[in-house]
């Protein structure tokens, strides 16, 4: 079991000489435009990366973190939550002509379609027609390369479950529909009584998963173990689970390994969750001196949360944080016995590209 106070001491002094930056708070431009707080003094600007194709530097972000893990375990798993416009990238700037982006849809297992039919404004509300359709439509990409997708709604009245699984089903996609969003995920759906397409056979790749469980807070569950043993005795053909319970203590490498085995016995994939757009404040790498502005990396806060800050994920020090050594997220979680990873904040580059959409999220 590695307790978060041993793995927050050693990750601080391995990081010390690459994380003990100047308080400077950085200028950061996009698209020409300065990025503050909402203050009109320059000096209190919280971005900076000028000149950066943000979409090729999450690509970037995306690969280095699938070859870690791979380095690791040959089949690691990797998936992202959203990230539709990742898919592709322009070709011919003038014409504005795009094609897939052939090494990053090598780089994925997946991705996660949040609310494909339910959840997009609020939690149980329906899709307009138009709003899926725009969707639909930009999932094609996916499905002309044969990029898994899998489909994550939020609702609870069995008729409109039925209904996001049957839209799902319709389009190939694998479905989940969760009783809560965010923290509010944190217990297992009980409608339908058992997985969509339930089987007893064992999972070994991605394009074997026909059903899915997705848990964003475990301590619901009581503790660490009877998470675990909750969640064995479910048939699911894969499970993501955040990788601390109760942001005190890992799971532990026993407790994955139980989920790793179905109520049947047969073997599937579990999958732990990492922001890869986004610092917790709750986090063990993160240290007490840390600050908007100090590391320079460190941004303001993310729309709709209050212990989570943008960060500029490209910078060097961020990717040390998850990637590439062993004091880094990703070594925690492949000792841990992971099969494989969902990157969350992968569709923050948007943020950088588009300063006016921070703004919108915002004020929503």
């Amino acid at each position: 079991m590695m307790k978060l106070t041993v793995w927050k001491k050693c990750a601080t002094m391995a990081f010390a000489l690459s994380f003990m930056a100047t308080g400077a708070v950085a200028q950061v431009t996009s698209q020409g435009k300065v990025l503050t707080d909402g203050d009109d003094d320059p000096s209190k600007a919280i971005y900076s990366g000028p000149s950066l194709d943000y979409a090729a530097e999450m690509r970037k972000l995306v690969q280095n973190i699938s070859k870690y893990g791979r380095k690791f375990k040959r089949d690691f798993l990797v998936l992202t939550y959203g990230g539709r416009g990742l898919l592709t990238q322009l070709i011919d700037v003038d014409q504005l002509i795009s094609a897939p982006s052939s090494v990053y849809l090598q780089t994925i297992d997946g991705i996660i379609q949040p609310h494909l039919s339910y959840g997009m404004d609020a939690f149980g509300e329906a899709l307009t027609e138009k709003e899926q359709k725009g969707i639909l439509e930009e999932l094609q990409i996916a499905r002309d390369t044969g990029l898994n997708v899998f489909t994550l709604d939020y609702a609870s009245k069995p008729k409109d479950v039925d209904k996001a699984i049957r839209t799902a089903a319709q389009n190939k996609f694998v479905p989940y529909v969760a009783p809560g969003m965010g923290l509010r995920n944190n217990k297992i759906a009980n409608w339908p009584k058992r997985p969509f397409r339930e089987n007893s056979h064992t999972v070994t790749n991605a394009q074997s998963i026909k059903n899915y469980l997705i848990i964003n807070d475990s301590s619901r569950f009581g503790t660490r173990e009877e998470y675990a043993m909750k969640v064995h005795n479910t048939n699911f053909d894969m499970v993501i689970t955040p990788v601390f319970h109760r942001r005190s203590t890992t799971l532990g490498r026993h407790n994955v390994r139980k989920m790793q085995f179905k109520k049947t016995g047969a073997r599937r994939p579990v999958l732990a969750y990492l922001d890869i757009g986004a610092a917790d404040v709750g986090a063990f790498y993160w240290q007490d001196s840390w600050r908007m502005g100090n590391p320079s990396w460190i941004l303001d806060l993310a729309p709709s949360s209050s212990d989570k800050y943008l960060v500029q994920y490209w910078h060097p020090s961020w990717h040390q944080v998850l990637y590439g050594h062993n004091m880094s997220f990703m070594y925690g979680i492949m000792k841990e016995g992971y099969d494989g990873i969902l990157l969350d904040g992968v569709e923050n580059y948007e943020f950088f590209d588009n300063p006016d959409k921070l703004d919108e999220e915002r004020a929503q």
